[in-house]
């Protein structure tokens, strides 16, 4: 039995509808992305260097190491459907601006490619490494830690969205290390300049 012109017209306004919303989205999302290019390797470094560098127990401060990210960003990869983030209530804080969320919603839509701008302290080395490539050497197998000997373990990152003022900034972490390891929501704070950990909500450990 064939369509009616009308319920063919629908069917295209209505994947018109769409188009036009993905192509919306992705488009915010690129703004989002340029508007903040230049403070998004900050708030990584700042991260990484003073909570992950500092704090982790079992890395070692006398030799160099590896911290090895992938790639492309990503969000919570326990969530069985991407698009769960958007309702993950951890990723709620008290502190976090209204604008600051949806700029999160946006940013993460799409993955994006990241780039070779970590800052990090003396003998830390940011080395990116594509999912496939962590997948083909099987992390944890002897492949992997002879492609990266003084790894400590991946790590997994979102983009990072901030509020109009860029003084507030989220994004999503997981660190994958062998029998160890765990995600959550991070909240940063631009103090005098710097940007310093506030907060984090966990989705995950291990």
């Amino acid at each position: 039995m064939s369509m009616s012109r009308r319920t063919r017209q629908g069917i295209r306004l209505g994947a018109l509808l769409l188009l036009s919303c993905v192509t919306g989205l992705a488009v915010a999302s690129w703004v989002e992305h340029k508007r903040n290019l230049d403070e998004e390797y900050s708030v990584y470094s700042a991260y990484l260097s003073e909570e992950l560098l500092n704090n982790a127990h079992d890395w070692s401060v006398n030799g160099p190491v590896q911290v090895v990210v992938e790639d492309t960003t990503e969000v919570d990869g326990h969530l069985k459907f991407r698009l769960l983030y958007l309702l993950d209530n951890r990723v709620r804080f008290d502190e976090l601006h209204d604008s600051t969320r949806v700029s999160f919603m946006v940013r993460n839509l799409f993955r994006t490619r990241i780039l070779p701008e970590f800052v990090l302290p003396r003998l830390a080395t940011a080395v990116l490494v594509s999912q496939s490539d962590i997948e083909a050497n099987s992390y944890g197998s002897p492949e992997f830690q002879k492609k990266y000997p003084r790894n400590m373990g991946f790590i997994t990152l979102s983009s990072i969205s901030f509020n109009p003022s860029r003084t507030q900034a989220v994004f999503y972490i997981g660190h994958f290390c062998g029998l160890c390891g765990g995600g959550g929501y991070v909240l940063m704070e631009k103090v005098n300049g710097k940007w310093k950990f506030r907060d984090m909500h966990s989705t995950w450990i291990s």
